[in-house]
């Protein structure tokens, strides 16, 4: 069937281009049917914008729009109502409709008029594109779903990120659909067919330049600086959310984290004797701050020496602060020690660095007390006097679970265990590492591309990821959190390791390529608790993106805007 400009399609060819788009579009994302990622990103928009063409109402357009693309959210964020509360439902029905809506009021200038060149095509391209990056100023940014997902699942296309990060892929997926919608509806025209697949082959023919560019120069690197592989271990601990468990009184609270720490040695003890430069442990991998004495000494010890044998005490943190105090009890003086006797524990035990996601405090001049979610970096052999821990705060915290956003909220954010907020950190840290320079983000935090630019920029050489996903259990989100990851890999041109509580612990080289992960990645391996060792190639390399973020195609799509209007 021959489509022209003065073409009206039929109702039913209207009925099977809507769901036939709905469809490739809704599960075209890595986290989903990876298959159809190349769909999308060739006409799976097209198939749904070549129906607004018929369509000459705004109004009918806009609500059209919002319908279809509502929908895409609602399956593409079904990951959401794995959450054990039910105010999901309306934070899911919210966002959903949110982004339908951005959609609808694109739709609004899908027009005739405006597919008729290539100059109206940039300019809507750029458009959509404004408008996903404008998602990032919403509360505390939302990143999830932009278009450019459709450009990531394999390795080629990938690499375009390099180049301008994950908006220039969106700007790139919607202006090759709009190009084979104008190519549709000028068939038998050739040069519009040929533009159209010229575009759609580009990322794949950038990207096996881009890849067989960096193997050459890591082969050569290899081989003349024999450089060492960069070892580290992973912990993923598949611990449940504490907040949603009930505890008789506070002392059942703390033996049970004893046992959470009892967990952990456990799961890292075969790996005892391995050469390693790092340890990982998840965000907030244990609750009650890094510092606060709460666990009795004896306690500690009988764990530990029962994992590890009677000679490990030689390697315990002395007792002194900040790893120790002694409390005049009933049964008299006790020693009482803390998360930080625990973690650097394990640095001396494997004569490693460790960096662990533990809750962290600090007494400001006004005398108020803050609290930050946040990495601190343990160093082997530490003594008291040398014990001077860097410390990285969490700078995107989620509304309601880490902060609240209006005290009007706090009666209800109780209800749900929520009582008191972290406060957000202030700038990126580089951890000044005996093997190398490397920055840590913090779970949400990864899919955030200025952020992890601005961590390259002050000279991480790795990245460093403690995540928990353990809120939506059994759901595509650890998926499209791991997708996230990989990409900044590839954006900023470093390796990538990440530890998990729950979701996919792994690792990537600078080219996005996975060197390990623990089990399949699919809902049971999540929950596996185990240690992965990873040898990750320390090759990294700059790219545009890590030089210049996101400014390029944003004032790119600003100026192609100015020309659309």
């Amino acid at each position: 069937m021959e489509f022209r400009m003065d073409s009206v399609l039929k109702g039913y060819e209207q009925t099977l281009l809507f769901c036939l788009s709905f469809l490739i579009v809704a599960f075209g994302q890595p986290a989903g049917a990876p298959w159809l990622t190349v769909l999308s990103a060739l006409f799976g928009y097209a198939f749904f914008c070549r129906i607004l063409l018929d369509v000459p109402s705004k109004k009918q357009r806009f609500w059209l729009g919002t319908l279809w693309f509502t929908g895409i959210q609602a399956v593409q964020l079904y990951w959401m109502l794995s959450h054990p509360f039910n105010y999901i439902y309306f934070v899911y029905a919210s966002f959903s409709f949110m982004w339908g809506v951005q959609w609808g009021l694109f739709s609004l200038f899908v027009t005739p008029q405006a597919i008729s060149s290539l100059r109206k095509i940039i300019g809507l391209a750029a458009l959509w594109t404004l408008m996903e990056w404008s998602r990032l100023f919403f509360l505390s940014g939302y990143t999830w779903n932009p278009a450019g997902m459709a450009l990531t699942e394999y390795l080629y296309p990938l690499q375009l990120v390099s180049m301008g990060g994950v908006f220039l892929l969106s700007f790139w997926v919607l202006f090759v659909n709009l190009t084979g919608l104008r190519a549709w509806l000028h068939l038998p025209k050739k040069v519009p067919v040929f533009l159209w697949i010229a575009l759609a082959i580009f990322p794949y023919i950038f990207g096996a330049t881009n890849v067989h560019l960096h193997r050459n120069q890591l082969e050569q690197e290899n081989s003349i600086a024999r450089k060492e592989p960069f070892r580290a271990l992973l912990a993923q601990t598949a611990f449940p959310a504490e907040e949603a468990l009930v505890f008789e009184d506070k002392l059942s609270y703390i033996a049970y984290v004893i046992e959470e720490w009892n967990k952990i040695f456990k799961i890292l003890r075969p790996h005892v004797g391995k050469e390693l430069d790092l340890i990982a442990l998840p965000e907030y991998v244990v609750p009650f701050g890094t510092y606060t004495f709460l666990y009795p000494y004896e306690t500690v010890e009988n764990s530990i020496t029962k994992i590890y044998g009677p000679l490990v005490k030689e390697k315990f943190p002395p007792l002194e602060e900040p790893f120790a105090r002694s409390f005049l009890t009933n049964e008299g003086e006790v020693w009482f020690v803390n998360n930080a006797f625990w973690a650097q524990a394990i640095a001396n035990i494997f004569q490693a660095e460790v960096i662990a996601g533990l809750e962290d405090a600090q007494v400001m001049p006004n005398g108020e007390r803050e609290h930050y979610s946040a990495a601190i970096h343990f160093k082997p052999n530490a003594t008291v006097e040398t014990f001077d821990p860097q410390r990285y705060a969490k700078r995107v915290l989620l509304p309601m679970a880490e902060y609240i956003p209006l005290k009007s909220l706090h009666e209800l954010a109780a209800k749900y265990g929520i009582k008191g907020s972290f406060t957000c950190g202030k700038e990126a840290t580089i951890f000044q590492s005996s093997s190398i320079p490397f920055a840590v983000s913090i779970c949400y935090e990864e899919t955030f591309g200025h952020l992890m630019t601005e961590c390259r920029q002050n000279g991480a050489e790795l990245l460093v990821n403690l995540t928990s996903d353990v809120w939506y259990p059994s759901s595509s989100l650890p998926k499209q959190h791991f997708d996230h990851a990989r990409m900044r890999s590839v954006e900023n041109g470093v390796p990538v390791v990440r530890a998990c509580n729950t979701g996919i612990t792994s690792a990537f080289d600078s080219l996005g390529q996975v060197i390990a992960m623990l089990g399949d990645g699919n809902a049971e391996s999540q929950w596996k608790a185990d240690a992965l060792y990873v040898e990750v190639p320390r090759y990294h390399y700059e790219t545009l993106y890590s030089h210049f973020g996101d400014l390029p195609i944003i004032l790119f799509c600003c100026f192609a805007l100015l020309l659309l209007l």
